[in-house]
C-alpha cells in the first residue's frame, strides 16, 4: 500500500513555489492567503471552503488548479501545475487533508525539506566570488562558494571552514552585528530563491526565512541587528526583524531586479539598484520610499551609503557612479567616471567620504571628488570585481576586493599597497 502524501515534504514545496506570492500576509490576493496551514483552511472572498477533507472536487483550491478557463485557473498569469502537482495535491486532499508539522500557525517555508546538497571537496577550478562578508573583529572572511559559504582568514587566505547546504549560488552575505550569525543570500536562476539565517558558530543552528521563485541576489543587515533586508530577481525587497527573523513588509520596489542593496550607517534607511535603470531609498522600519534616482540611462549595479548617511552612490553599466541624496535627487556635474566605460559592479567608501569602486575591467578606483576622475588604483584584477569591502579606519585601513575568477586581495587604503592575495576556492 503506498504511503499517504506528506503536507510538509511534498505538497508545501509546490505551494511555496506557486502560490505563497500572491497569497501571503502582505499580498492577499483574493483576501486569501496560505502562508500558514491554519490560514491555508480559511475562506477568501469568495465564502468558499478552500479545503474540503476527503473532498478535492468539493475543494476550492484544487478546483481553480484544474479549472479550464484561463482567466480563472490559478496560478494567474502562469502555465498550469504540473499533472503530477496536481494529482499529489486530489490525493492529499482526497485522504484527509491531514497536517503533519508541530504548529499549523507556523509560516510555511519552515516547513519546507532541507535538502542536503553536496559541494566538491576541492573545486575543479576557481568558483566565482559573487558576495562576501567580514565578521566584526575582521578575523573571518566569509565568501560565496557552490551550494556552501567558505570562511577564510583574510590575513593568510587559510581555509577556516565550510557551511554546507546553502543555496546553490551565493549572492549576497551579511553579518548580524559582527557574528556569529550570518545572513545568506542566493538559490537557483530561474527556478528558486532563498535567504537564510544561519549561526557561524553552530552551523545546524539556521533558519530558511523566505523562498521565491527567483534568486535573492542580495543582504544587508542592520548595523545594530534589528534589521536583514533582502532584494532579488522577483523585482521585491523584503525586510524581517531580528533575531525572529518574521517578516515585517515585502514591496514590489522595482519594476526589473533588485541588484544590490545597502543599508546607511544608522539602520534608519535601505536603498536597493535595479536593473530597471533606478535606485531607491526607503525607510528601514515602514517600507515609506522617500526618493527615487532616476538619472542613470542603463540599469544600476551596485549602491552604497556613505558614512555621513546622507548622501549614496550607484554605480552602472555605462561606467558611471553617480552621488545623490536621501531625496532621490543629485547633483549637476557631478557624475564619476572611474574606469572608462566599464561595468561598476561595486562600490563603497574610503575615510573622508572618498568614493570607492570595482569595476568589470578588474580595477579597484579611488576616486577624487573634485575632479571627478580615479585618484588611485587599489587592485587591479585580471577579471571583473563583483564585491568589495572596506575594515578599519585611518593607516589601518584596509580594503578586501573579490573578483570573478575566485581572487581575493587585500590593500591598504593608506598607501594602495597588496596586503596578500589568495583564490578563495577549496584545492587552490
Amino acid at each position: 500500500m503506498a504511503a499517504p502524501v506528506s503536507f510538509s515534504k511534498q505538497i508545501v514545496p509546490i505551494l511555496a513555489d506557486q502560490c505563497l506570492e500572491c497569497h501571503r500576509a502582505e499580498k492577499a490576493k483574493g483576501s486569501y492567503r496560505l502562508d500558514t496551514f491554519e490560514q491555508l483552511l480559511k475562506t477568501g472572498d469568495s465564502d468558499a471552503a478552500p479545503i474540503v477533507p476527503g473532498k478535492a472536487e468539493e475543494s476550492e483550491l484544487y478546483e481553480l488548479l484544474v479549472a479550464d478557463d484561463d482567466a480563472d485557473r490559478m496560478p494567474k498569469k502562469a502555465d498550469a501545475l504540473p499533472e503530477k502537482d496536481i494529482a499529489l495535491i486530489r490525493q492529499w486532499i482526497n485522504e484527509g487533508a491531514k497536517f503533519d508539522g508541530q504548529d499549523d500557525k507556523a509560516e510555511l517555508t519552515s516547513l519546507l525539506p532541507q535538502k542536503k546538497n553536496q559541494s566538491p571537496e576541492k573545486y575543479p577550478q576557481p568558483i566565482p566570488v559573487t558576495a562576501m562578508a567580514l565578521n566584526g573583529d575582521g578575523k573571518v572572511l566569509v565568501t560565496s562558494g557552490y551550494h556552501e559559504v567558505l570562511a577564510w582568514d583574510p590575513e593568510t587566505g587559510k581555509l577556516r571552514t565550510r557551511l554546507s547546504d546553502m543555496p546553490e549560488r551565493v549572492l549576497g552575505l551579511s553579518f548580524v552585528k559582527g557574528g556569529p550569525w550570518l545572513a545568506v543570500a542566493g538559490g537557483s536562476p530561474g527556478r528558486s530563491g532563498e535567504v537564510w539565517l544561519v549561526n557561524f558558530a553552530k552551523p545546524t543552528e539556521r533558519k530558511r526565512l523566505a523562498q521565491m521563485r527567483d534568486c535573492a541576489l542580495g543582504v544587508v543587515t542592520s548595523p545594530d541587528g534589528k534589521y536583514l533586508v533582502s532584494g532579488g530577481a522577483d523585482n521585491r525587497i523584503r525586510c524581517y526583524t531580528l533575531p525572529e527573523g518574521k517578516e515585517i513588509w515585502n514591496l514590489e520596489a522595482h519594476a526589473d531586479w533588485i541588484l544590490a542593496v545597502a543599508m546607511s550607517p544608522d539602520g534608519s534607511h535601505v536603498a536597493t539598484a535595479s536593473r530597471d535603470r533606478t535606485a531607491k531609498v526607503m525607510k528601514t522600519a515602514t517600507r515609506e520610499i522617500e526618493g527615487t534616482f532616476t538619472a542613470h540611462s542603463v540599469p544600476v549595479l551596485s549602491i552604497a551609503f556613505a558614512p555621513d548617511g546622507q548622501t549614496l552612490i550607484s554605480g552602472d553599466a555605462d561606467g558611471q557612479a553617480r552621488p545623490w541624496g536621501l531625496d532621490g535627487k543629485g547633483v549637476k556635474d557631478t557624475t564619476l567616471r572611474p574606469a572608462g566605460r566599464s561595468a561598476v559592479l561595486a562600490v563603497s567608501y574610503l575615510d573622508g567620504n572618498t568614493p570607492l569602486t570595482g569595476s568589470a575591467s578588474g580595477q579597484v578606483s579611488v576616486i577624487d571628488a573634485k575632479t571627478r576622475k580615479t585618484r588611485s588604483t587599489l587592485a587591479k584584477h585580471e577579471d571583473r570585481v563583483n564585491a568589495l569591502l572596506v575594515f578599519g579606519a585611518g593607516e589601518k585601513q584596509k580594503v578586501i576586493t573579490a573578483s570573478h575568477d575566485g581572487e581575493v586581495r587585500v590593500s591598504s587604503s593608506k598607501d594602495n599597497k597588496e596586503l596578500g592575495k589568495f583564490i578563495a576556492s577549496p584545492g587552490w
